[in-house]
């Protein structure tokens, strides 16, 4: 190997070099993050687009609201079953076929005319973000218990990255397909979404081609060779043996709770940021009854560029939660991580809170890029715990806990109705 390992966990990376790409276990690190960084990027392709596709399909605030809560739906089976699935066929063909599988409904989008279609397509493309599970899952197989805190907040964040992106640059990409008047707005943001959807092909397949399973090499062959006795994880396992063995422990419920808390809030915000600043931030000496567009402070793509911020905290904030984690683990155990998750959901509470009680455009931007930080350190705290729960059930672990992030969301959003 080109990098410390613990030959006591299965070859396990002790150490991470973030500017190496040497298979198994750097490779793999960086294609989960590269990996759900773009299916992230397809998942939160549309909310950047509200503006446009709200007033182009005719779609009422309810309507807009009901779609945001079914690309969540759809999630929360999706990672409860990708769990065990990256337990018996590996992280790698999880999250090809969910990229591969998953460009189809994004897609497709470009060729909605109504409501229901609207609906239907933001359903499917939901399953997408099934993909952190096999994110989280790769990372825990090829790092230590030392690092993997660090590991999974890394991979996890960058790869959330996504969504910051999105909102940065689906509107540029927006403006440029329709700059001049070249193509109406109708179809411009139709042809946008076509972009995200290649992406997500393209990495899906390199990713298979080029990774492994674990650093003993891929489930596939290893089975052929009758040699999964010594693979990082185990996959010959029953799924549903597995799901009722996490469920069965309460630190699995906490830990769903917790990320409903923190990752939840993170989607419903990323789900309706760009909308709320293009439509509540008004000025001041106009009456948005006789101009309503006239009265906006921010265009489609100024609220993007600002929504971004919050999405773009990822590049350290997720990271620095898993850090703060297994530098307290490493202190004083268990009882550091879990104080470093009570931190972390602290400032969460207060920023959050001074943030919903702002008008002004100037102080909220500020406060956004906070109360960011703090959402984003606290779900690698949360995952920096997850592993710890049940060992040999990683998988089946991040899957629930996963979900309890999405039921999160789920319940942030029929708050918003």
């Amino acid at each position: 190997f080109d990098i410390k390992t613990d030959p006591e966990q299965a070859d396990r990376a002790t150490e991470i070099k973030l500017f190496s790409a040497a298979r198994p276990h750097m490779r793999a690190f960086h294609f989960s993050w590269l990996s759900f960084f773009i299916a992230f990027f397809g998942w939160f392709s549309i909310p950047p687009l509200m503006p446009t596709i709200k007033k182009q399909l005719k779609l009422t605030p309810a309507q807009v609201n009901n779609s945001n809560i079914v690309s969540v739906a759809s999630t929360i089976i999706g990672r409860v079953i990708a769990g065990p699935m990256c337990d018996k066929y590996g992280a790698r063909t999880v999250q090809t076929v969910l990229l591969v599988l998953g460009a189809i409904p994004v897609a497709s989008a470009a060729f909605v005319v109504n409501y229901s279609g609207f609906m239907a397509v933001r359903l499917v493309i939901g399953l997408v973000g099934s993909s952190f599970v096999a994110t989280a899952y790769w990372s825990s197989v090829m790092f230590s218990k030392e690092v993997v805190g660090t590991a999974n907040a890394f991979t996890a964040g960058w790869g959330n990255l996504g969504a910051g992106v999105t909102y940065l640059i689906t509107p540029l990409l927006f403006d440029l397909v329709t700059i001049d008047g070249a193509v109406s707005d109708s179809y411009g943001w139709r042809i946008t979404l076509v972009f995200p959807a290649v992406f997500m092909v393209f990495i899906g397949v390199m990713l298979y081609f080029l990774t492994d399973d674990c650093p003993q090499g891929n489930y596939a062959d290893l089975k052929k060779a009758n040699a999964m006795s010594i693979a990082a994880t185990k996959p010959e396992i029953d799924m549903k043996k597995a799901l009722w063995a996490v469920a069965k422990k309460p630190a699995t419920w906490i830990l769903a709770l917790q990320y409903a808390c923190s990752f939840g809030v993170e989607l419903q915000v990323h789900n309706v940021l760009s909308l709320y600043y293009y439509e509540d931030f008004k000025r001041s000496d106009c009456d948005p009854s006789t101009a309503a567009d006239a009265c906006r402070l921010l265009t489609q793509t100024k609220a993007g560029l600002i929504s971004s911020l919050f999405g773009l905290m990822c590049i350290f904030a997720r990271a620095a939660g898993g850090y703060a984690s297994d530098v307290a683990n490493s202190r004083i155990g268990m009882r550091g991580r879990i104080l470093t998750q009570f931190a972390a959901f602290a400032g969460q509470a207060l920023f959050l809170y001074l943030y919903s009680t702002t008008q002004h455009l100037a102080a909220s931007v500020p406060l956004l890029i906070v109360f960011g930080f703090f959402v984003q350190a606290s779900t690698g705290t949360t995952y920096g715990i997850v592993p710890y729960v049940l060992p040999e059930y990683t998988g089946a672990t991040s899957g629930i806990v996963g979900a309890g992030g999405n039921v999160g969301g789920l319940c942030w959003g029929f708050l918003f109705k």
